[in-house]
């Protein structure tokens, strides 16, 4: 894990990494199906280059008491999409696929996504309409015939993202309020939100997450 601070990560290897989470204080996830086309345009785009990036990735490393956690800080809707796209090409190409290389490194991704969405929770009726909405939407992009091997190739070995991981919960929240408060689509109170959910103990997760479900079914102007 220490060797992900400062460093260029291959899709593959972000999506592998087993200690991967979405903390409660993270704003719904808010791509659209239009972001999601945007991000598909860049990769038919930048697909004859060497390699392409696509932002970076901040972890929040720290320990629930059972085990080691890496915290997306920053970058959980470009990442939550790529889990998205790698799902959907192992639905819908794997069992097709020719080049036994490609191959070889979805099936390496298959435990690693699966158990991520198993025990990521989603609290926002926000999420799960977007989720389902982008999911489908990449089911159908992956299916087509000009979403070719080398594409998929090329989306999990030379799309990369810049990671970073931070230790100090304080310096995490830091970086969470300037990135987000630059961000689009952010409402007023997920700032709020994200300051006072970390005060909750390790005791109060029931009551943290009924939090987390009221706070994200308020409107922005209450």
């Amino acid at each position: 894990m220490d060797n992900l601070d400062k460093q260029v990560t291959q899709v593959k290897t972000l999506l592998s990494l087993p200690q991967l989470t979405i903390p409660t204080y993270q704003r719904p996830y808010k791509w659209s199906q239009e972001n999601l086309a945007d991000l598909l345009n860049d990769l038919k785009v930048y697909r004859k280059k060497s390699a392409y990036r696509l932002g970076s990735v901040v972890f929040h490393k720290h320990s629930d008491g059972y085990s080691e956690k890496l915290d997306i800080v920053d970058g959980q809707q470009r990442t939550l999409t790529l889990v998205l796209l790698v799902k959907a090409l192992l639905e819908e190409r794997l069992a097709g696929l020719k080049r036994q290389d490609v191959k070889e490194t979805l099936i390496s991704l298959k435990e690693p996504v699966n158990a991520f969405l198993k025990r990521q929770t989603f609290n926002s009726d926000i999420s799960h309409r977007n989720l389902h909405q982008n999911f489908m939407a990449a089911k159908r992009a992956m299916a087509r015939c000009d979403f070719t091997e080398a594409d998929i190739e090329f989306l999990l070995n030379r799309c990369e993202v810049v990671t970073f991981v931070l230790d100090d919960i304080s310096e995490a929240f830091q970086f969470f309020d300037s990135q987000n408060a630059r961000g689009r689509d952010l409402d007023p109170h997920d700032l709020l939100k994200a300051f006072h959910l970390r005060e909750f103990s390790q005791s109060e997760v029931d009551l943290k997450a009924n939090s987390v479900s009221h706070w994200e079914s308020l409107e922005s102007e209450q």
